[in-house]
Formats: structure tokens, C-alpha cells, sequence
């Protein structure tokens, strides 16, 4: 097992185990529907208002006419879902670019797309990115991956989920001329809240590969395993972390890793910067082709 891959898995737990541990010291906090947020101990509720104990001012009561929803320090979910009718998609373009000119002349393209919707009950998520970077004007990475994904909320706390997910790649310099992996699951969220998302879930998909040389294509089952996390920094910055390994059933060595840590930076409503640290992973990849594929994209992200 390839030392930076040991790196990923215990970098991984330490910032997941250390922010889960965190979010538990968080207070209650009241969100309005004019964007304000109150934060404090919430001490008393009826079916009309909600009082909410706080450092600055004391004791607020406020009428739940006025309320978005309600993120409380020892549960994992909103007390106050979004409702079906009121929700939206939301989607988002991201654009990144580098260039290097001198005694090594290098470029690098990133396009990504983003589209989910989310109610009380389900979530849709549509994802595409495309990658393409050259040195000394030749060639030396074509990648794409496109995912689809439904996932439903089941349980009477709805922190329990199942999914269901395709997903799909090509990456012409490792020999992957389109590799296709449909796969269900169940998933559990340890906290969903605007500050604060962990999730993990686990599940079992078929994995279809068709190379670009003569080899024979590839069929075989593999677990997929995957961890989130992201959290809320300071002012309205996040940091990321998303895992997903996808070990073989038939072959305990033949496995891949895929790790994006993410740190997204908003300029306004609307745009905002990131950086993203993706490492791919193979222990088994083909001839001539090294096993670990690391890259930094610095992007410009578009809400709309």
C-alpha cells in the first residue's frame, strides 16, 4: 500500500474525527426569515414562539411566523425542514485556468458542473467535471466524470438514507477509454446542519470497463464505501473533504481511491473561489501508468 495513500486515510479521520468532536460544543442557533441568525440556549418552546437564551441581549422570544428553521446544538437536523414546495435547484458553473511559460510551458483546464435539489425527504444531485492540461504543447491529462445521483430519506429522525447512484469516467492516459458504475446503498447523516454536514455511506455497484488498447473489457462487483464532510471556517468560508474508495470483491489488492479536499472562499451571493486538492488512486493500474494522480485546481465557482 502506497505511503501517500496511508497520508489521505489518517489525514482524512484526524480533520473528520476532530470537526465531529467540535460540533458538538456548538450553541443552538435560530435562523429568521430576513437572514438574521440568533445564537444562544433555547429554553423554552410552545406551538406559537420559541425563547432563546443569549449572551449579548438575554432572553429573545420570538414568534415562529418569523422562523426559517432551528440548528440545535445536540441534534444532527433541522427541526424545521425545508418544505418540498419551497425548494429549488441549485446549480453551479465553475471555470479554472493556469499557465506557466518559461523553460517548462504548461496549461491546465478545469470545467465543472453542479445541479441538486433537496427536500425534507430526497435529494437529486447531477455533477460533471471535465479536466485537460498540456506540457510543452503536448497532451498529458484528458479526464472527464459525470454522476447522477438519488438518494431517499427513511427513519422517523429521516438521518438514515438509501441511494442510488450512476456514475462514469474516461481518463485517456490511464488507458480508460469509459469505465460505467451504477450502485445503491444506504448512507447515515451525523449532522446536516448549514455549519456543520458528515455523512458516510456504503454501497455495492457493478463496475463495466472498456479500455483504450486491446485489452478485454473489464466486469466486476466492488464496494463503495464514501465519507463527507464539510465545514464552515470563518466568515462564510468552507472547507471539504470527500471520500470514496472502491475496493474490488474478487481481488482484496485491487482497489481505488479517490480524495478531494476542497476550500471554497464566496466573493459574493453569486461567485466565489476554490481550491481543490484531488488525488486519484490506483493500486492496480495498467502498464507504465503510475498509481497515484495528484492535481490543484483553483477554480472561479457561479451560483445560479
Amino acid at each position: 500500500m502506497r505511503f501517500s495513500y496511508l497520508v489521505n486515510i489518517i489525514l482524512f479521520l484526524f480533520l473528520w474525527f476532530f470537526l465531529f468532536l467540535q460540533s458538538y460544543l456548538f450553541a443552538d442557533e435560530i435562523y429568521l426569515k430576513n437572514g438574521d441568525r440568533i445564537t444562544g440556549d433555547i429554553t423554552v418552546e410552545t406551538e406559537d414562539s420559541i425563547s432563546i437564551d443569549t449572551e449579548a441581549i438575554g432572553l429573545v422570544t420570538i414568534n415562529r411566523e418569523f422562523l426559517d428553521r432551528i440548528a440545535r446544538a445536540d441534534e444532527t437536523r433541522d427541526v424545521m425542514p425545508v418544505s418540498e414546495d419551497d425548494s429549488q435547484w441549485q446549480r453551479k458553473a465553475s471555470i479554472g485556468y493556469s499557465k506557466i511559460s518559461g523553460n517548462t510551458q504548461s496549461s491546465q483546464v478545469s470545467i465543472g458542473l453542479n445541479a441538486g435539489k433537496k427536500t425534507d425527504h430526497d435529494e437529486t444531485t447531477i455533477k460533471g467535471d471535465i479536466n485537460y492540461s498540456s506540457s510543452n504543447k503536448k497532451m498529458d491529462s484528458q479526464k472527464w466524470y459525470g454522476m447522477g445521483r438519488y438518494a431517499y430519506s427513511f427513519g422517523e429522525n429521516k438521518k438514515w438514507y438509501n441511494f442510488y447512484k450512476l456514475e462514469a469516467d474516461h481518463d485517456r492516459f490511464a488507458n480508460i477509454n469509459y469505465r460505467i458504475a451504477p450502485s445503491v446503498g444506504v448512507g447515515y447523516w451525523f449532522s446536516d446542519q448549514p455549519d456543520w454536514k458528515a455523512m458516510a455511506e456504503a454501497g455495492l455497484g457493478l463496475e463495466h470497463t472498456d479500455f483504450r488498447d486491446n485489452s478485454k473489457d473489464n466486469n466486476e462487483a466492488v464496494l463503495i464505501p464514501r465519507a463527507f464532510f464539510e465545514k464552515k471556517l470563518f466568515s462564510e468560508s468552507l472547507i471539504s473533504q470527500d471520500l470514496i474508495l472502491y475496493p474490488s470483491l474478487s481481488d482484496t489488492g485491487d482497489f481505488r481511491l479517490r480524495s478531494e479536499t476542497k476550500l471554497t472562499n464566496p466573493i459574493d451571493d453569486k461567485l466565489s473561489l476554490s481550491v481543490s486538492l484531488i488525488d486519484d488512486y490506483n493500486a492496480n493500474p495498467s502498464q507504465d501508468i503510475k498509481k497515484n494522480d495528484m492535481r490543484i485546481i483553483s477554480a472561479l465557482d457561479y451560483s445560479f
